[in-house]
C-alpha cells in the first residue's frame, strides 16, 4: 500500500519485523502515527537481509528521503539460542570456595573457569580476587572467541568483574561481558547464563546490523536504527551490538505494542497470530507484564527481561495430521503448505496425483508425509543421510519411499532439526485455499492435500473442513483461557501441563455429556496477524468476548517496532550496618551515611541519574523519570515494636523517545557510511 507526497516535510518511520515466517515492512507518519505505506515477504532463515531487502523494496521508495527513523524487530537472538548457534565461550565465574563449589545446572559455554572471590548482601568484600585469575584466562584464551564474566554478588558490587574485564583485554583482547551490565536480579547461575548467551550471540547480530544498515544505504535511507528489545521497548543500533541477548522474544513484544497502539485499547488479551506461532498476552493500562524471573528460551533460563505471554507452536504453516487414534493434531511443527510447495518442490504434484490414486487399504500414513532439502549441511552426515540429501536435493519423496529405499532407521527428526529437511504437509495456509480465502498459493495442490487429509481420516474433504475448524477453534480458546486463567498469580504457580491438557477436554465436551463447560472472558481479544480475521471471530464468540481486528493488523509487529520508546530502570538499596548507620548500594557504588534521610535521598539521586543515563546510552532523548520507593521490613515479636527495617529499595524508571535524524530545512543531515561503504553518505533532499 503507498500513498502520494504531498509537499509537506513530515517525517516518517520506518518499522521492520522478521518473523519465523514473514517480514513485515511499514512506513509511518511519525507526528500522528498513520500508516502510509506497508508491505510483506518471505523471510528468508539462512540470509535474514534477503528477506528484508524485499519487503523494503516494496514501500513507496519515494518518502525514503524524509524517513527519520529505522526500528528492526526479530526473531535472530530467539533462533540462534535455540539452536546452540554464535560464538564460542569462555565463562570465568567467581566463588566463595572454589574447592567445594558445585554448580547445580548446566552453563552454555564451551570453557569454564571457577576462582575464588565474593561480595556480600551489602556489597561487602569477603574474598578477594584470586590472582591465579590470569593462568585461567590464559587457559580459556585459545579456546573461545568471546569471554563472559560473573561473579558473586555483583549486582552489590561489580568490582571483580570490572577487574576481571581489565584483565582479559590486556590478556587477550577479545570481547568480555559482564553479568552485571545485564541484570540486577538475583541468580547467580541465571545471571551467569545471560552473559554467556550475550557473548555468544555478538558476531551473529552484528552480522545482521551490518546486513540492514548496508541495505539502507543501499535504497537511499538515512536514519538512525533502533532494535526492540524483549520487553518492547527500544535501544540504539550500537546498544544492540553489545547487548544483543536483550533482542530475545523482541518479535513478539513488538506485535503486542503494536496491537495496543492501533486499537486504542490499554486493557485486552493480545492474540498474534503469525506464520509459524501464535502468542498470547494479557495487557493492562497499556503495557504487557514482564517475566519475573526473565525468559526462558532453547531451555536455558535467563534474567532478560521480556514480555510474560504464552507462545504455542499454532500458526498459518502449522502441520496437520491425521493420529493413529483418528485425531487431529495441529503443529507445532512448521511444515511448508501443499499451496506453496510448487515454488520450491520438483514433483510435488506428480507424487500427490500417485498417492491418492492409490486403493484405500493400500493409503499408509507415511503418505501423508513429504520431505525436500531445506539446505546444505555444514557438519558430517552418515552415508545414508548423504544418499537422502543427494536424492532429494529439491524433489519430494514420501516416508514410504524413503524406508523402502534407503533405511526405516533414519532419524528424520534430527535432520528436520537441523534445518537440513523440511516437511511438506496440509497446514491452515492450505485450509484458507480450499475456502476460496487465499488466493497466492496453488489452489488446485491444496484441494489435492485436503483430499489426501479426508482419505487418512475417513470422512469426505467438505467434513475434515469442518474437523479442522473446529480443532483450530478449540486450541485457540484453549490457549487464550489458559493465559486468562495464568494471570491469576496463585494458578500460575501451580499450572502445568495436566492442567493445560484437562482444560483442553473440558473445552471439547460437547451437547452429548452430561454438562458443557464456558469460560466466558471478560476482556476485549485484539487480535493481530495475516490469519487472524479468519480464525479468531469463532474463537472470541465462544469465549463471549468482544473481538477487536485493528486496521494494519497484518503489519502489526512492524508498527509496533517503529512507535516504542526508549525505557531503562535501576534498583539502588539502602541498607542498616552495624553498630549504627546505613550503606547505600549499587552495582558500582557504595557509601556509608549516619542517617537514614541521607542515605535515601541519595540513593534516589543515583537510580535517577543511572536511569536517565541508560536511556541516553540506549539512543533515547526528551528523557522523563519516576523514583519509586519502597521499606521492606519484617515484624517482631511482640514487645519488641512493630517492625525493623530490612532495607529500602529504591527503583527509578526513565524512558525517552528514539533520538530521530533531524531535518534541516526540507533534507536531512548526513549519518555515518555503514560497513563497507567508502567516505561518508551524502546529504539527499526530502524529494
Amino acid at each position: 500500500m503507498t500513498t502520494a507526497i504531498t509537499g509537506k516535510p513530515e517525517q516518517y518511520g520506518i518499522g521492520i519485523d522478521t518473523g519465523g515466517t514473514y517480514t513485515d515492512s511499514v512506513i509511518v507518519e511519525l507526528a500522528t502515527g498513520a500508516v502510509v505505506s506497508k508491505a510483506k515477504a518471505l523471510t528468508t532463515p539462512r540470509n535474514l537481509g534477503s528477506g528484508i531487502r524485499e519487503s523494503l523494496a516494496q514501500l513507496n521508495g519515494e518518502l525514503f528521503g524524509r524517513v527519520g527513523l529505522v526500528a528492526l524487530s526479530t526473531t535472530l537472538a530467539t533462533n540462534c539460542v535455540v539452536e546452540g548457534k554464535g560464538a564460542r565461550v569462555g565463562l570465568v565465574m567467581t566463588v566463595p570456595e572454589p574447592r567445594t563449589f558445585r554448580l547445580q545446572a548446566s552453563l552454555p559455554c564451551e570453557q569454564l573457569a571457577i576462582i575464588a572471590g565474593a561480595h556480600n548482601h551489602r556489597g561487602e568484600m569477603t574474598v578477594p580476587l584470586d590472582q591465579a585469575a590470569a593462568g585461567e584466562i590464559g587457559r580459556l584464551h585459545a579456546e573461545v572467541d568471546a569471554f563472559a564474566v560473573s561473579s558473586y554478588f555483583s549486582i552489590y558490587n561489580a568490582e571483580h568483574e570490572i577487574a576481571l574485564r581489565r584483565l582479559i583485554a590486556d590478556l587477550t583482547g577479545k570481547p568480555t561481558i559482564c553479568a552485571h551490565e545485564l541484570s540486577g536480579a538475583v541468580g547467580m547461575v541465571e545471571r551467569a547464563t545471560t552473559a554467556v548467551l550475550n557473548a555468544r550471540l555478538l558476531p551473529v547480530i552484528r552480522e545482521l546490523l551490518d546486513a540492514v544498515e548496508n541495505i539502507l544505504w543501499e535504497m537511499d535511507i538515512h536514519a538512525p536504527l533502533m532494535v526492540v528489545k524483549g520487553d518492547g521497548s527500544m535501544m540504539s543500533n550500537e546498544s544492540c551490538r553489545n547487548r544483543p541477548v536483550e533482542t530475545v522474544l523482541s518479535g513478539p513484544a513488538a506485535s503486542i505494542a503494536g496491537a495496543c497502539r492501533l486499537s486504542g485499547i490499554d486493557n485486552g488479551l493480545v492474540v498474534d497470530m503469525g506464520g509459524t506461532t501464535t502468542d498470547i498476552a494479557v495487557v493492562r493500562s497499556g503495557l504487557a507484564a514482564i517475566s519475573e524471573d526473565g525468559a526462558r528460551v532453547g531451555g536455558w533460563q535467563t534474567r532478560v527481561r521480556a514480555v510474560d505471554m504464552l507462545t504455542l507452536g499454532l500458526g498459518g504453516d502449522s502441520g496437520i495430521r491425521v493420529g493413529a487414534d483418528g485425531l487431529l493434531n495441529i503443529g507445532p511443527q512448521r511444515v511448508i503448505p501443499f499451496s506453496c510447495a510448487h515454488t520450491c518442490c520438483r514433483g510435488m504434484e506428480a507424487l500427490l496425483v500417485k498417492v491418492l490414486a492409490l486403493p484405500e487399504k493400500k493409503l499408509k500414513p507415511e503418505h501423508r508425509l513429504f520431505y525436500t532439502l531445506l539446505k546444505k549441511p555444514k557438519g558430517p552426515l552418515s552415508a545414508m543421510e548423504e544418499q537422502l540429501l543427494s536424492d532429494l536435493d529439491g524433489q519430494v519423496q514420501s516416508l514410504e519411499e524413503i524406508h523402502c529405499r534407503i533405511s526405516p532407521f533414519l532419524d528424520l527428526a534430527k535432520l528436520i532439526e537441523q534445518g537440513l529437511l523440511i516437511e511438506v504437509g496440509f497446514t491452515p495456509t492450505d485450509l484458507l485455499h480450499t475456502a476460496g480465502i487465499c488466493d497466492f498459493g496453488d489452489r488446485s495442490m491444496a484441494d489435492k492435500g485436503l483430499q489426501l487429509l479426508a482419505r487418512q481420516a475417513g470422512c469426505p474433504p467438505e467434513e475434515m473442513q469442518q474437523r479442522i475448524r473446529r480443532e483450530l477453534d478449540i486450541v485457540l480458546v484453549q490457549s487464550i483461557t489458559a493465559k486468562a486463567l495464568q494471570d491469576d498469580r496463585a494458578i500460575a504457580a501451580a499450572w502445568s501441563n495436566e492442567i493445560h491438557s484437562f482444560l483442553g477436554r473440558l473445552i471439547r465436551l460437547g451437547d452429548d455429556r452430561l454438562l458443557s463447560v464456558q469460560f466466558p472472558l471478560h476482556l476485549p481479544i485484539i487480535a493481530v496477524g495475516a490469519p487472524v480475521q479468519v480464525h479468531l471471530p469463532s474463537a472470541a464468540q465462544r469465549l463471549s468476548s468482544q473481538l477487536v481486528i485493528p486496521p494494519h493488523a497484518e503489519v502489526a509487529n512492524a508498527y509496533g517496532a517503529i512507535t516504542g520508546k526508549v525505557f531503562a530502570s535501576t534498583t539502588v538499596l539502602v541498607r542498616p550496618v552495624t553498630p549504627d548507620g546505613y550503606v547505600v548500594i549499587s552495582r558500582e557504588h557504595r557509601q556509608k551515611f549516619s542517617h537514614l534521610r541521607e542515605a535515601i535521598r541519595l540513593a534516589r539521586e543515583q537510580a535517577e541519574a543511572m536511569a536517565r543515563e541508560m536511556v541516553a546510552a540506549r539512543g533515547g532523548e526528551s528523557i522523563t523519570a519516576e523514583v519509586l520507593q519502597e521499606d521492606v521490613c519484617v515484624p517482631l515479636e511482640a514487645g519488641w515494636g512493630e517492625s525493623v527495617l530490612l532495607e529500602v529499595r529504591v527503583t527509578a524508571r526513565a524512558s525517552g523517545s528514539p533520538a530521530l535524524l533531524q531535518q534541516q530545512g526540507h533534507g536531512l543531515c548526513s549519518a555515518s557510511s555503514p560497513v563497507g561503504a567508502a567516505g561518508p553518505r551524502s546529504v539527499r533532499g526530502a524529494g
